[in-house]
């Protein structure tokens, strides 16, 4: 019973924190407070729904640890203000039985503002942009070995990189001022944690043998890659179509923070890391 009420919480925990992501993801900041002498075109850029196979390689804890290699099903809402991604999968294998995992949930936010560096580049319908990020993780898994306990891992950190978003002013009717290309890059340092579950073995090892705790703080890194095409009105008057691609890349501390030199390591790609999950998704969706 206690258990389960922990895990209860927790749930609702995360799920207040995501929701107000999604929130500040899909309603921009214009909406909320708009300025009188606002332009009534400004457009801070396209919403999206889309959903997408999202293929990972995770590796947590080393050998005997938690892993799999396969793709979950994934959701995600975009906008120009940040992301919240879903995903689900089950079945995944990793060539040993004893390591499979019978099934794992995942849900991510990015999630922040945008600080301008030029409306228009070059002279070019092209803005560019320092994206900042609050980043919300949280990663379950459930091993297929009934003598392991199911992991939950979560982090949370704030990053920034850069962006930009072109419209297209020219072309057919059906492209122009409908095409919006956006992109960006995101390096996201954070913590990352067991929160319940997980074994407590410091035998376990990643890679090159270097004991690590499965259930200990680490610092994180992660590398986040986003490309979308938005066609805004081929719908129709406020609905269109997108295609999209996103890689993410994981990296974990070999050693508990200890200092502020530990934040700087991984917010500069200095300090020795262990890659712990690579991921790509193709997905297609509804724009607004």
């Amino acid at each position: 019973m206690k258990q389960r009420h922990q895990d209860a919480t927790m749930w609702r925990v995360l799920f207040g924190g995501l929701l107000a992501g999604l929130i500040l993801i899909a309603v921009p900041p214009s909406a909320v407070a708009q300025r009188p002498d606002a332009d009534e075109d400004d457009d801070d850029g396209p919403t999206a729904l889309s959903v997408g196979n999202l293929s990972s390689d995770f590796t947590f804890g080393g050998s005997g640890g938690y892993n799999y290699d396969g793709s979950a099903r994934a959701l995600m809402v975009s906008g120009p203000n940040g992301s919240l991604m879903v995903d689900y999968a089950s079945g995944l294998g990793t060539g040993q039985f004893d390591r499979d995992t019978r099934r794992t949930i995942g849900a991510e936010a990015l999630f922040g503002g945008n600080a301008t560096l030029f409306d228009e580049f070059l002279r070019l319908p092209i803005s560019v942009y320092i994206p900042i990020r609050i980043n919300l993780d949280y990663r379950y898994l459930q091993p297929r070995n009934p003598d392991q306990s199911n992991l939950h891992r979560g982090g949370a950190g704030l990053g920034a990189g850069g962006g930009a978003q072109l419209q297209l002013p020219v072309g057919p009717d059906f492209i122009k001022d409908n095409l919006y290309v956006r992109g960006s890059a995101l390096l996201v340092p954070a913590v990352a944690t067991t929160l319940n579950g997980g074994d407590d073995e410091t035998a376990r090892t990643i890679g090159d043998d270097t004991p690590i705790s499965a259930s200990r703080t680490r610092m994180r890194r992660t590398l986040d890659l986003n490309l979308e095409a938005h066609f805004t009105e081929l719908i129709g008057e406020d609905t269109g179509i997108m295609a999209g691609y996103t890689f993410r890349a994981y990296g974990r501390s070999r050693e508990e923070p200890s200092s502020v030199g530990d934040v700087i390591d991984a917010a500069t790609l200095s300090g020795s890391y262990v890659q712990t999950n690579v991921q790509h998704m193709i997905r297609v969706g509804l724009t607004w």
